[in-house]
């Protein structure tokens, strides 16, 4: 064989592994020439040769222009010896697919004008190739929109810590630095974060380079140094491999701004709210642990024209109704000795000489360390009440007996019916049907003048309503109210129920009968609206009652603000130890008598289930350095060692409630000390493997009885009479501690031997736990203190109608270096502002329960008027609904009474300088 033949056969091989097919194409014949491998691509025959046009027609629609010119500018030599494109082809059988198409032109072949003759094509199947590249493109895409609109910040930085990647959330935040990639990562944070935070954060990303171990960092809430901003984060950081075969760290971030100030606001509106929820005193009254009445409010004496002194002890029953008095002694007392909560009504002799019905509710009152101390209770006019609720139980009486004699008179002529027949329009009515409509028996009543007898305004439901029921596809059973007129006018309302009965004839279904039955429920519909009128008074009593709470929680709290802030002041002048100790007991007292006023406004959340909680993430060896602190002062009254040991290694954060948690340890650990006499009280805390966090109180007191810890949890029950008068106390702070544990996801045990001691044990799970440490007890979780170095620099205007008030404000701004003006009633507050007779003010301080003009008028007012000056409001009332409507009016911020002067002085400080460059200047 001559080696152009060996050689032939070896390109043909060539060709044929490589999957290519050949084409010559003929300029001058216009003919093109496919091997097998072409002509089977293209489903083509092979070696022959075909019309050009052939050819081109099995290249796709969009893409046959742009071949045509490529291989024309081959022809021309216009590419150097070959040019190479994709083009999408159809073959025969519909299916598309890709070539790639190489372009060869022999040299040797050129006609007189220098061009081409023929051309080789080369083509290559790449549809795998172009699918594979498709899929890949969208699978980056995705991934792309995945990382970058995700929610979720994201960056990497590399081995030398530096920013390798940062997707559109993570820019967004690092904005201020150009350029982002490439940069030092420690510079970065520093840039934008303090030192303390930037360190600490530079510190994880490298000990998770190193180790590998993972990092979920506490929530994040610091003020930026790029930008006058707070922010808040959740984030975490992981390590990855990079694809230089380094590592890296990954971070993660989630910004919880808004998320922070949501739930700060939340919390503050939830404070305000749930102190008014419980319902506020009229009269208020308060008893010892041996049931006699220690104090009656002024109301008391104002309602019944009783002395305070002639009310105490049991002298308050004189204003009881004689009838009435055995009824109240019965419910009293066994509440009294059980420490549970009563409430009941009777007749209260009123100033008149008047008997009226009032309300009385009491609830046991503790101290502090769970002791029981007396009762608090109000006492409130429910006379319109009571009025509206006898006349509706004389009007259900009635109901009663009308119900009575109509099912009487149902069992002996029972209900009106019908029978319609759709087809011959024949109706049967029962003679009951006859005396409902008041027509003569056995009357011929034809449908059309039964309808006639329907209420005008009521006939086209009706008749809609029987014409729907009759359609094939509608409803069978049809119910229906509307009024008729009978012959001598009366109007009475029936209720009319039936039923259509369908035939199937030839395949269609047709109404052949419409039976039913008629009701007279003209008394009903009059009870009803009776019921809808006494509805509509007792809600407006009911207004009027809370309007009326509102109002005596605001006087009750407004002179209790003037007394506990004046003992303040008088404190500050005073130096004699004796002296100091009498205005401390004042202040003690004011304040004890304070948290009576608000107990009786928030006793009501447990009761009615509404105890929120607030979890986090929080150290758990920190609450218990902060109960040790609470209770060794406690425990060395009694000269009992306290002792916080650990049986190992505890996680070094829990999420949980740390306030509702401290709550519970507290309580233990205070019942503990107080059932103790002798040897010692301890705290022990372990961590299993099952991930319970356990807290054991184990204390050598008196030991509970066996058959009294089954009701140990029940509220207001004690192990005996004798733990009542020895120790005090209501049983309620264990049930108070068993339901916040099983609210924060865990339950309390008790083991106890009678004259040995306890064991109470708090068990729960110990979620989202960190890494396991050894405890520290110098941790302090406490809340910090108030800032009481702020010096005012800014002249304030205070507006209230209380001189007492107007004196504690003025003290309070003026011994902070501030400058004060007063006001006593809204209209004087504007012409201070405006008639420019007063220096700058810088924050207004606005009562806004005053006569004249109160300060939601006056602030809206100055608002109008353009005064842009910040405005505290100031007010005894603590609902949501009340910081709202102060807002509403133009109010800046919002505090109540009693003045807490630190935090009043707090609130001046920041204000004014929000208000510097908006307050009003004298001309």
């Amino acid at each position: 064989m001559s080696s152009p033949a060996i050689s032939n056969d070896l390109a043909q091989l060539a060709i044929a592994m490589s999957g290519m097919g050949l084409v010559r194409i003929d300029c001058s014949a216009e003919t093109a020439f496919l091997d097998d491998r072409a002509a089977a691509l293209l489903g083509l025959p092979v070696d022959q040769r075909l019309p050009l046009r052939q050819f081109r027609e099995r290249f796709h629609c969009q893409d046959r222009s742009r071949f045509d010119d490529q291989c024309a500018a081959a022809l021309r030599k216009e590419v150097q010896h070959h040019f190479e494109h994709e083009y999408r082809v159809v073959h025969p059988n519909g299916d598309l697919f890709w070539l790639l198409v190489r372009c060869q032109h022999p040299s040797a072949e050129e006609g007189d004008d220098g061009a081409a003759e023929s051309i080789l094509l080369a083509l290559l199947d790449i549809t795998e190739r172009k699918r594979l590249q498709d899929e890949l493109g969208r699978a980056h895409e995705t991934f792309y929109h995945l990382v970058e609109d995700n929610p979720l910040g994201l960056y990497v930085v590399d081995a030398d810590l530096r920013m390798r990647y940062a997707s559109q959330g993570a820019r967004d935040v690092f904005q201020s630095v150009t350029p982002l990639i490439g940069c030092d990562f420690a510079e970065l944070m520093h840039s934008i974060w303090p030192d303390s935070f930037a360190s600490e954060a530079v510190h994880q990303f490298q000990r998770t380079l190193g180790t590998g171990e993972p990092y979920i960092a506490p929530p994040l809430v610091e003020r930026r140094t790029d930008v006058d901003a707070t922010e808040a984060y959740d984030w975490s950081i992981y390590r990855i491999a990079l694809p230089d075969n380094q590592y890296g760290v990954v971070c993660y971030f989630y910004d919880a701004t808004s998320r922070q100030m949501a739930e700060e606001a939340i919390r503050q509106r939830e404070t305000y709210f749930r102190e008014m929820t419980n319902t506020a005193p009229a009269m208020v009254w308060v008893t010892d642990v041996n049931h006699q009445c220690t104090f009656l409010s002024q109301g008391w004496c104002e309602y019944t024209g009783q002395n305070a002194c002639d009310g105490l002890g049991f002298g308050w029953l004189d204003m009881v109704h004689p009838d009435d008095r055995p009824v109240a002694k019965a419910v009293v007392m066994p509440a009294f000795e059980r420490h549970e909560t009563f409430s009941f009504d009777y007749r209260l002799r009123t100033v008149s000489g008047e008997y009226r019905w009032a309300i009385d509710s009491g609830r046991p009152k503790f101290s502090e360390s769970g002791e029981f101390e007396g009762y608090v209770g109000s006492v409130i006019d429910v006379h319109e009440r009571h009025t509206a609720e006898k006349a509706l139980r004389d009007r259900a009486h009635e109901l009663e007996i009308s119900e009575e004699r109509l099912r009487l008179a149902a069992e002996a002529t029972g209900f009106g019916t019908y029978d319609y027949d759709v087809e011959t329009d024949e109706t049967v009515w029962s003679d009951q049907l006859y005396r409902i409509f008041q027509q003569k028996p056995k009357a011929a009543l034809q449908p059309s003048l039964v309808m006639r007898l329907i209420h005008d305004q009521d006939r086209p439901k009706v008749r809609k309503l029987i014409e729907d029921a009759k359609r094939s596809a509608g409803d069978e059973s049809f119910q229906c109210e509307y009024r008729i007129i009978r012959p001598s006018g009366e109007i009475r309302w029936v209720l009319d129920s039936g039923r259509v009965i369908f035939q199937e004839r030839r395949r269609v279904r047709s109404p052949v009968r419409i039976i039913g039955t008629l009701q007279d429920i003209t008394q009903r519909k009059l009870h009803e609206v009776s019921l809808e009128q006494a509805k509509k008074s007792a809600e407006s009593a009911n207004r009027s009652r809370g309007e009326f709470l509102a109002n005596m929680s605001h006087e009750i709290r407004t002179p209790m603000a003037a007394i506990i802030g004046h003992t303040d002041i008088l404190k500050d002048h005073l130096t004699d130890p004796d002296n100091l100790q009498l205005v401390e007991t004042i202040r003690r007292n004011g304040n004890f008598l304070l948290e009576i006023i608000n107990d009786i406004l928030d006793l009501s959340k447990i009761d009615a289930g509404k105890v929120e909680v607030a979890n986090r993430i929080v150290r758990p060896d920190a609450i218990l350095a902060e109960v040790r602190s609470l209770m060794d002062v406690r425990a060395a009254e009694k000269n009992l060692p306290l002792r916080i040991e650990f049986t190992g290694p505890i996680p070094e954060t829990i999420h949980t409630d740390a306030i509702r948690l401290r709550q519970i340890l507290v309580n233990l650990v205070g019942n503990a000390i107080k059932f103790t006499d002798e040897g010692e009280v301890r705290l022990r805390i372990s961590h299993g493997s099952s991930g319970m966090l356990t807290f054991e109180v184990i204390d050598t007191g008196i030991g509970i009885a066996p058959d009294k810890i089954e009701t140990l949890f029940d509220p207001f029950v004690q192990a005996d009479n004798t733990s009542t008068r020895s120790f005090g106390g209501t049983g309620l702070g264990l049930t108070i501690c068993r339901r916040l544990a099983r609210i924060l996801g865990g339950d309390i045990a008790v083991e106890s031997i009678l004259g040995v001691g306890s064991r109470f044990t708090l068990a729960m799970e110990a979620r989202s736990p960190g890494q396991l440490v050894q405890p520290n007890l110098a941790l302090d979780d406490a809340a910090e203190k108030p800032d009481t170095s702020i010096r005012l620099n800014v002249a304030v205007l205070v507006v209230d109608d209380r001189r007492d008030i107007r004196y504690l404000a003025q003290h309070c701004i003026e011994k902070a270096g501030g400058r004060v003006l007063t006001a006593t009633n809204g209209r004087e507050a504007i012409e201070v502002v405006t008639e420019g007779v007063s220096p700058q003010i810088g924050v207004i301080v606005m009562d806004m329960q005053m006569p004249v003009m109160d300060g939601y008028e006056v602030t809206a007012e100055l608002r109008r008027r353009g005064c842009d000056v910040p405005i505290i409001a100031l007010t005894a009332n603590a609902m949501k609904s009340d910081r709202d409507k102060c807002m509403a009016a133009g109010c800046t911020d919002y505090t109540t009474k009693p003045l807490d002067r630190h935090q009043l002085v707090a609130m001046i400080d920041r204000l004014s300088h929000l208000g510097e460059s908006n307050s009003l200047r004298s001309h």
